[in-house]
């Protein structure tokens, strides 16, 4: 590159870096303006050229990058975000991903058992076999830290979480390879010769002003489309007003595949979301009020109409749980102060995570509960009948207690006659005061996307790849079927955008530019 930087391209330097590390202003997002306010006649105010271009500074556009240069590629990242901005949802992940005891051959089981073969198994062997050295590549070259006896990320000792510190440590190793960064600009449309072969792309900035970056091949990492309601139901056929988005930064538009899509790229399970449990909206999504009192086996689900919908085990599972509650538009959970005795003295039946251990008192429980009880806006309510509990809400008094008490007629016989809960989370609601929790279902990404190959090639409606286009991360599908694998796989997504960022750069270096060699 011989351009000198512009004032577009805040490219900051590594001591400027080390303060927002170490936790200093946060993100200045750009502003969500009509991808049409810079039409394809609108001539770019800038041209870039390079080799290799990627779209996105999430841990899939990093990595590819950060491989890219590696390979000796002329490298440039797009980001829609500030430079406080970088790294989209990845700033805020706890695990890379893990490659179990039996290795790749469990790994590759595991994941396609899961998906009953929906998802691409081409793709997902070959991600089995790459895994571990991918990990070791983050380890050893990019620098990231992981907690000692499993691959969590790091804090950095400053009150940086995990996910932030290893984006800020890949993102201080692309500077020193050479990557040049472009902040604030949006990428949104590709650019492609006679023969359709991907030669660059189009970005523009909040004020409208367009930049154009030719390069041999261009890698789509955008973060997919968690923040663009539209494409969620039109993916999903669920309505974006009933869930919580917990992932996206405001800037997850799907403008990767949007841009793929017009090229004419086919599609691989887009509907797949990594659906959370459900959370109280406003409330510390770790706190014990999240925990113990929504997220727990032996609590009861209601919807709107008053009737118990399923068996509450499935709060274990965050796939099961979103497929059965993303039928729902709020869930309520209803339990007695027995219920929130036994949590202060005697812990939670569920593990979440590292949160909450089982069987560990959790004595804070009544004091988040009564601190909920004054807010403004409830999602916590109290009664000393059953009555005047389900008053408080949007929810069929008689039905509900007709539930109940035919509920605490299964606790009594030992069986639950409705949707066979397991015995040992059967617990009456019979002692006042009764609490009734307000949640609803959350979510933090899409899972599928554009349709790659083994190599991160984006594939065309010819089943054939769309010379000189990748994509990774969440704009890419093939990993995953429909649904989120996170109980059999804990961090596949983290795992997924470094080895398909990582593929992309290695495919495009040796075969889209000759005198390079991977």
């Amino acid at each position: 590159m011989s351009m000198d930087l512009s004032r577009r391209d805040m490219l900051i330097g590594s001591a400027a870096l080390g303060a927002v590390a170490a936790g200093a202003a946060h993100v200045a997002y750009a502003k969500e303006e009509p991808l049409d306010a810079a039409a394809p006649g609108v001539d770019p105010v800038e041209t870039y050229e390079c080799d290799f271009v990627v779209a996105g500074s999430g841990t899939a556009g990093l990595c590819a990058a950060i491989r890219a240069a590696e390979l000796g590629m002329s490298t440039i990242l797009v980001d829609v975000n500030t430079e406080n901005g970088i790294g989209g949802n990845s700033r805020y992940v706890e695990n890379c991903g893990e490659v179990p005891e039996g290795g790749a051959d469990e790994l590759y089981r595991n994941l396609v058992d899961y998906h009953r073969f929906a998802s691409n198994a081409i793709v997902t062997r070959r991600f089995a076999d790459d895994a571990q050295k991918v990990i070791d590549w983050t380890r050893d070259n990019q620098g990231v830290v992981f907690k000692e006896g499993r691959l969590k990320y790091e804090e950095d000792g400053n009150g940086t979480n995990g996910g932030k510190t290893a984006i800020y440590t890949m993102y201080n190793y692309a500077m020193e390879l050479g990557v040049q960064f472009l902040f604030d600009e949006r990428a949104y449309r590709l650019i492609v010769n006679e023969d359709g072969r991907v030669t660059g792309v189009k970005c523009r900035n909040r004020v409208g002003e367009v930049i154009q970056i030719n390069a041999k091949a261009v890698d789509l990492c955008t973060g997919g489309y968690s923040c663009n309601k539209e494409m969620f139901e039109r993916f999903t056929n669920v309505s974006y007003d009933r869930v919580i988005n917990r992932g996206g930064m405001g800037t997850q538009m799907g403008d990767g595949i949007t841009m793929g899509e017009e090229l004419g790229a086919l599609l691989f399970h887009p509907e797949a979301i990594n659906y959370c449990s459900p959370i109280l909206p406003g409330h510390y999504n770790k706190g014990a009020l999240t925990i113990c009192g929504v997220n727990q086996a032996d609590t009861c689900f209601f919807n709107e109409s008053g009737r118990r919908f399923c068996d509450e085990e499935v709060i274990s599972d965050w796939t099961t749980s979103g497929n059965i509650c993303s039928q729902q538009h709020h869930i309520y959970m209803i339990v007695d102060q027995d219920f929130v005795q036994k949590i202060m003295d005697e812990g939670v039946v569920t593990k979440r995570h590292n949160y909450f251990e089982v069987g560990e008192p959790v004595p804070q429980f009544q004091d988040e509960i009564d601190a909920a009880l004054v807010r403004e806006n409830p999602r916590v309510y109290k009664a000393d009948t059953l009555e005047e509990l389900c008053a408080n809400v949007d929810i069929d008094v008689e039905t509900t207690i007709a539930e109940i008490e035919k509920f605490n007629g299964y606790v009594d016989a030992g069986f639950d006659a409705d949707f066979m809960k397991d015995p040992q989370y059967l617990r009456k609601i019979q002692t006042p005061p009764f609490y009734l929790f307000r949640s609803q279902l959350a979510f933090y990404n899409n899972v599928g996307g554009l349709r790659v190959d083994e190599f991160a090639r984006v594939i065309g409606s010819d089943y054939k790849p769309i010379v000189g286009l990748y994509a990774g991360g969440s704009d890419a599908g093939g990993l995953f079927g429909p649904y989120y694998d996170v109980s059999i796989a804990p961090g596949s997504t983290q795992l997924w955008g470094r080895v398909s960022g990582y593929w992309a750069a290695e495919h495009a270096a040796s075969e889209l530019i000759p005198s390079l060699e991977a």
